[in-house]
């Protein structure tokens, strides 16, 4: 569902609520839930700016798959995995859906049609039709089998996978996916044993996921999305790749405190209790006030115009004169919601009478015999009114004084009447337009209230009980006036539940005519046919109404609403048509869930047996669940309790800080840009005893405490400063220091320029990021963040988890950190001896010679454990031979050379290579005369100076300039040569940082225009333009040099020379595969080391070599959160049936196979 802006609404008003993702401080969590639809779309058509993208299915399954691995291996949940794909939907969901579907097949008409006529080429292969993503589609019935597929060859090989229930809800299951997922909190969360601290995690792009969450009342709620950026080009490229693409957590336990400050102030106000569960449920509520996927937004009522501050103020106003609240655990209290919405109905006057001064001036000016008609086209027209705001101050002064002289003889009293006569005027005129009404009677107003206070009925069933009907919508396009929502407390509100429709009713539900090939051959010509009964609901061309928004996706698509009856009747006759195949898909199907079940063992047939092998040993076994199993009762009420004094890590918090808070306009940027709105400021006080330096430094040296309120983090602490001194550790170890013995320690001078640094970034940071204000410190703490565990066997051959710091250290303000609380333990195994530690059976690598990153298998070691030692059989592989390759990898790279040699070369000066393999703007007319702001690039896009960004194999940044390739010399001959006046042009200008259409071709018989289009369609068209950037500090290697590593693996794995070693081994140089363990996180790789991975749940299997052949070095941009750089390799690995070129892995993840 889409609440268009909610979600940057509500994170810069909230700043704190959301934090970036670092696999090793995420929180554990019990459950993860994905909506999978959003990872769908994601990996079938990353980019629909570009018409000539195209993909194969075969790749889209792939990188589902890769996509759910990621996922699984970030979030690590410990109990239940599901996956829910969207099934079909109530019939208050497709009416959206159906405007979605027809605006995107009309989009990509309208922009394959552009590119045609730039003179584009574009592939003779179909491109993919995102609207085959619909229930019931051939497209989803393969994926569902690969779905199904993918959970088995987890379960059956994965070991992380194999102590969590997978469900996986498919397409065929009724119900959007995020719903389903609900249905099976609810479920659980009103079973006798359900444990109140279980930590949800919820994958999903859609923010009504915000309000879906917190119905749950759950404590430990969290939903992972990726990063959102806004006010980018639109057809920048999307991030594909899960291991590049940068993950938010954002915290509900946070939103709800945030909520509960937002409304503080009746706790003082109200009669009855003040429940904060009651107020998310009034929260919830007003939420759905401003649109959602099943009615539209209040006239006028838009997020961007500060829509949800009124909607609180007005609640806060109301709620203690109404003895009790909004929203009863999802059933609306009509009698309070009237008189909310009574009260919110003011602001229909405010807003008229902006356009009612409008109205009197323009009366004043040409009469009152137009007024009626103004006001009509005031009412079309208040939506572009919404959008510039009506007038200046100077503006409304000015009207007012008109006003004064036009109408001085008349009394108040006509002033009102007349108000009151345009009011109506403008609201019959709204009805009229925009619903298409001839009469707006009392019986018509009456019956757009029950149906608007109907549709909100069924929503918030809808979100607190699961589907009520199937069949009720909202049957209108445009919501009624606020002040039109009236006498609705008698109103009796019932609804029918029916029965869902089947997949292939709503295809043609939902389906336009331009994907009437994704439906079934027997009733495609029902939507084209001029003979079909129902051939008016498909139409081939369709207005669209912006209504106030400012998108065009935001717009109201105005296509008729189906009706059901007529499309089950034209559907009946063709019906016993469909192959058995279809028949096959249409139908409903339960939900199931999956475990690993190590008595089974059978073959499981691969659906792509080309792509992905058969499983030989699957040991997986299916439980079908009744589709009504997890439905609950209309008397469920949502419970919640305290989280009480226990912190649970990772899930932050407002508490064990003093702070206060307060609304204001500051300019936090969560995003890309300074917020407008108010944010909510939280401000620490300052702490009643006075801090020396001296103490702080006695009181935390080398302990371990918490940083970063209120996402807490826990550190080490290594230093205190004052701005003057600086105490700190005067020992290398990461010993924690947790007795009254005060560790060894030096006392250094700050310099000068230290002095004047030492918090500015810091205190910018916490205030402009997160909405903290700190004051004045006296003390900064300086700490390295905890980032794993290792297992430390001690003398005595004792075991111990030993926490394991990051080198860097990061300052931190003390009135920040936190100490002596209680945190939750963690489930991880805490082994306490040899024998638990390595048990027959267990996998190993060796950290030591001489067979250094091999894996292997304990063995029975009761013998020698007693000595310390543990017996282990190392399975030593044959590796390739690379030392001839680096010695002459010179031959094989990519040459590049200067600006200038290139330029020699040419003929052109080093200005015009410069400028031509960047960016060359073009705008339409003169630069005298220019038409419009619209710029044209044409330049080759090679390098990317402000991004440090460049394109390998065609351009090379170093310290000092700019190298490029030989295709970059080929390149710029034949565009010289294309077009020579282009270049010749540029070459005269080269102080204009634009240059214009008309100054370059300025003969009669040159058209500008058609010659940018010519050389945009000649760029397009060429290699270079799908050639991916990459950051000027990646190290990769060229691809003559990937090549010739995989003709020396092709002939390593052609040797079979691996070979078994016995060996007892003293444990220390044994790292055993455990989810809590840390590898050497701050070790060393190169390009072209030979490296093992030593994680399962990855995309490639345990102990799987590989090669180095690329290495991004990536430092956070925040100052205060950052770890160690996070750095990804890329590798070449190797299997018994493989070689996989490209798999990316973080460097805690792998070990180097050679020492």
């Amino acid at each position: 569902m889409g609440v268009p802006k909610f979600y940057r609404w509500i994170s810069e008003r909230y700043p704190c609520l959301s934090e970036v993702v670092k696999e090793h401080q995420i929180p554990e969590f019990d459950n993860l839930y994905l909506d999978m639809n959003g990872i769908i779309h994601q990996c079938s058509h990353p980019n629909d700016e570009d018409v000539h993208f195209r993909i194969s299915e075969e790749k889209i399954f792939a990188d589902i798959f890769h996509y759910l691995e990621v996922l699984f291996r970030i979030i690590k949940p410990r109990k239940v995995f599901f996956m829910a794909v969207d099934g079909v939907a109530p019939r208050a969901k497709m009416n959206q859906q159906r405007g979605r579907r027809f605006r995107s097949a009309k989009e990509a008409e309208e922009k394959i049609k552009k590119a045609l006529e730039k003179g584009e080429v574009l592939p003779t292969e179909a491109r993919f039709d995102s609207n085959c993503i619909t229930p019931g589609t051939d497209f989803m019935a393969r994926l569902q089998e690969q779905l199904k597929y993918f959970v088995h060859n987890k379960l059956s090989t994965d070991k992380a996978w194999q102590g969590v229930n997978v469900y996986l809800s498919g397409h065929e299951t009724p119900g959007e996916g995020e719903h389903k997922i609900m249905e099976f909190i609810r479920s659980e969360t009103t079973k006798p044993g359900h444990n109140p601290n279980t930590r949800h995690c919820l994958y999903g792009l859609d923010a009504d996921l915000i309000m879906l969450g917190l119905t749950s009342h759950e404590p430990h709620f969290s939903l992972l999305r990726e990063e959102v950026r806004f006010g980018g080009k639109k057809s920048q490229k999307r991030i594909t790749a899960p291991e590049e693409t940068t993950f938010h957590l954002l915290h509900l336990s946070l939103m709800r405190e945030y909520i509960d400050y937002e409304f503080s102030e009746l706790r003082n106000k109200i009669s009855f209790e003040y429940n904060l569960e009651r107020i998310i449920d009034d929260w919830v509520l007003m939420g759905f006030l401003v649109g959602n996927d099943f009615i539209p937004h209040l006239p006028h009522l838009h997020i961007n115009h500060d829509a949800l501050p009124l909607l609180y103020r007005t609640y806060i106003s109301v709620l203690p004169s109404l003895g009790g609240y909004l929203n009863e655990n999802g059933h609306l209290n009509l009698a309070n919601f009237e008189k909310y919405l009574e009260k919110l109905s003011e602001f229909d006057r405010e807003h008229f009478s902006e356009v009612f001064v409008d109205l009197k001036w323009f009366e004043s000016k040409v009469g009152n015999k137009y007024l009626n008609e103004a006001a009509g086209l005031a009412a079309e027209e208040a939506g572009v009114k919404d959008m510039k705001k009506s007038k200046s101050a100077d503006d409304s002064l000015c009207l007012a004084a008109l006003d004064g002289v036009g109408d001085s003889h008349k009394e108040d009293g006509e002033d009102d009447d007349m108000f009151e006569t345009e009011f109506r005027q403008y609201k019959r005129t709204y009805y009229m337009t925009k619903m298409g009404v001839e009469v707006v009677s009392d019986e018509f107003l009456a019956n757009q209230a029950k149906c608007y206070v109907e549709g909100i009925q069924w929503i918030l069933h809808y979100y607190y009980h699961g589907v009520q009907s199937w069949s009720w919508y909202y049957p209108y396009h445009y919501a009624p006036f606020l002040s039109d929502v009236r006498n609705i407390s008698s109103l009796m509100l019932a609804f029918d539940l029916g029965k869902p429709f089947m997949p292939f009713q709503q295809l043609l539900g939902v389906l336009p005519s331009a994907s009437k090939d994704l439906l079934p051959q027997c009733y495609q010509h029902l939507m084209t046919s001029p003979g079909s009964p129902i051939v008016e609901y498909y139409p081939q061309d369709f207005k669209t109404d912006l209504n106030g928004k400012q998108q065009e996706w935001e717009a109201v698509v105005l296509i008729p609403f189906i009706d059901e009856k007529c499309l089950l009747a034209a559907m009946e006759p063709y019906t016993p048509k469909l192959t058995p195949s279809e028949k096959a898909r249409n139908r409903h199907t339960e939900c199931a869930v999956y475990c690993f079940d190590k008595e089974l063992d059978y073959v499981y047939n691969s659906p792509l047996p080309q792509l992905f092998p058969n499983i030989v040993h699957c040991r997986v076994r299916q439980t079908p669940i009744p589709m009504d199993a997890w439905r609950v009762s209309l008397d469920h009420v949502g419970h919640r309790v305290d989280r009480g004094p226990l912190y649970f890590c990772g899930f932050p918090t407002l508490q064990h800080i003093r702070h206060k808070f307060y609304k204001k306009k500051t300019g936090v940027m969560v995003f890309q840009q300074s917020s407008r709105g108010e944010n909510m400021i939280l401000e620490i006080l300052a702490s009643q005893e006075l801090e020396q330096v001296e103490d702080v430094a006695a009181l935390v040296l080398g302990k371990s405490l918490f940083v970063n309120w209120p996402h807490l983090m826990e550190a080490r602490v290594v230093a205190v400063s004052d701005g003057e001194t600086k105490f700190s550790l005067d020992e290398p170890s990461q010993v924690l220091y947790l007795g009254d013995t005060p560790p060894p320690t030096k006392v250094t001078r700050l310099t000068d320029k230290e002095q004047k640094e030492w918090y500015a970034a810091l205190f910018i940071h916490i205030f402009k990021r997160k909405g903290i204000v700190i004051n004045e410190t006296d003390v900064v703490v300086y700490g390295q963040l905890l980032t794993g565990r290792k297992y430390v066997i001690g003398q005595s051959g004792k075991v111990h988890l030993e926490k394991q710091f990051a080198k860097q250290v990061l300052p931190f303000p003390f009135q920040t950190i936190v100490k002596d609380i209680k945190a939750f333990d963690s489930s991880l195994a805490h082994f306490k001896t040899l024998e638990e530690l390595f048990p027959p059976g267990t996998v190993v690598f060796m950290v030591g010679n001489p067979y250094y990153g091999a894996m292997g298998d304990v063995q029975d070691s009761s013998d020698v454990i007693s000595e310390g030692r543990v017996r282990v059989v190392f399975s030593v592989p044959c590796e390739p031979q690379l030392d001839a390759l680096i010695q002459n990898q010179h031959k094989y790279s990519v040459k590049y050379s200067p600006g200038y040699v290139l330029a020699s070369r040419l003929g052109v000066t080093s200005y015009l290579v410069s400028r031509f393999s960047g960016s060359i703007f073009i705008g339409r007319g003169s630069k005298k005369n220019p038409h419009g702001e619209q710029k044209a690039n044409v330049g080759l896009n090679l390098k990317f100076n402000k991004k440090n960004e460049e394109v390998p194999g065609y351009t090379k940044r170093t310290e000092k300039e700019w190298l490029y390739s030989a295709a970059v010399e080929e390149l710029l001959a034949e565009y010289l040569e294309r077009f020579s006046e282009l270049f010749d042009f540029v070459a005269r200008n080269n102080h204009d940082d634009v240059f214009y259409e008309d100054d370059i071709w300025p003969r009669e018989d040159e058209n500008g225009a058609e010659k940018v289009q010519e050389i945009q369609g000649w760029l397009k068209n060429h290699p270079v333009s799908s050639s991916s950037r990459a950051s000027c500090d990646l190290q990769i290697l060229d691809t003559g040099i990937v090549e010739k590593i995989e003709e020396e693996l092709e002939k390593t794995k052609a040797k079979k020379m691996n070979k078994k070693v016995r060996v007892t081994v003293k444990p220390h140089l044994l790292f055993r595969v455990c989810v809590c363990q840390c590898i050497y996180p701050d070790a060393e790789y190169h390009l072209f080391d030979r490296v093992v991975n030593v994680r399962e749940s990855f995309s490639v299997p345990l102990g799987l070599r590989g090669t180095i052949i690329g290495i991004k070095g990536g430092k956070s941009v925040n100052p205060t959160v950052s770890s160690a750089p996070n750095q990804y390799i890329r590798i070449i690995s190797e299997g018994s049936c493989y070689i996989k070129t490209g798999v990316m892995t973080a460097k805690k993840n792998i070990l180097s196979s050679q020492k």
